[in-house]
């Protein structure tokens, strides 16, 4: 009669299929690593995204390992790990190819009708004329989006309302998408870290146009500013502008 291998004694010769994760983390990543090199490979200048690459790597072997120590059936053996291989792919790869589109309009504010009068002095003609005018923000300063190893065209501009805040458009733009990108200014000219930075918000979608209100107390008209799109998941920037 014959006997029953332990797993334990054959985790070093696991069978052909159960090898599936592994070969489709390598497909996956291997067709986006020759599809975008450049975007690929920043992640390797990043202490950030080599750390976590590193960690996943040895949490991996570590799974393995254990699986083959612990699990008799071979399916429990494969399961855990296809699905984490699907994981790392939904988080790595798929969002390199998946295009969010906001189109946003910038808002114009309402000012008392008396702020807005000529130096004539002139006063509304009745009781029934307007309180308050639609002043526009004021356009002061613009330049075009560069990319920095990632795809990236289109406009960045610095608006002025009316009561003195300021607002970033991103507009007509395209990013090349990826995981969680944020949006930064950081004081200086062609900057391509966060370095003294302030986060402004979440870029809402890598298309489109978008505005977003700067920080009271950030005079992004002193000197030159870098508004900075960054990968918060890698650590890596995606493309920048200094708008003069």
């Amino acid at each position: 009669m014959g006997t029953v291998e332990p797993a334990t004694h054959r985790w070093y010769r696991p069978r052909w299929w159960e090898l599936v994760p592994e070969t489709l983390l390598v497909v996956g990543l291997g067709f986006f690593f020759l599809d975008d090199m450049d975007a690929a490979t920043s992640a390797f200048r990043s202490a950030r995204a080599l750390t976590l690459m590193v960690a996943v790597a040895v949490a991996w072997i570590v799974v393995r390992l254990l699986l083959a120590r612990f699990a008799p059936w071979p399916g429990a053996r494969v399961v855990p790990l296809l699905a984490a291989a699907a994981t790392i792919l939904a988080i790595v790869v798929v969002p390199a190819y998946r295009t969010h589109t906001v189109v946003e309009r910038l808002r114009a504010d309402p000012i008392p009708f008396s702020d807005a009068l000529n130096d004539t002095g002139a006063q509304p003609a009745s009781a029934g004329a307007p309180t308050a005018v639609v002043a526009p923000p004021e356009l002061l300063r613009t330049s075009s989006f560069q990319g920095i190893d990632h795809r990236a065209r289109g406009t960045v501009s610095i608006y002025q309302r009316a009561d003195g805040r300021h607002v970033i458009g991103l507009e007509d733009f395209d990013i090349q998408p990826g995981p969680d990108y944020d949006v930064y200014v950081v004081p200086g000219a062609d900057r391509m870290n966060r370095d003294a930075g302030t986060r402004i918000d979440d870029l809402r979608g890598n298309a489109g146009t978008q505005y977003y209100d700067a920080p009271a107390g950030i005079d992004l008209t002193a000197g030159p500013w870098t508004v900075l799109v960054w990968c918060q998941t890698f650590g890596v920037p995606v493309a920048n502008a200094t708008p003069i």
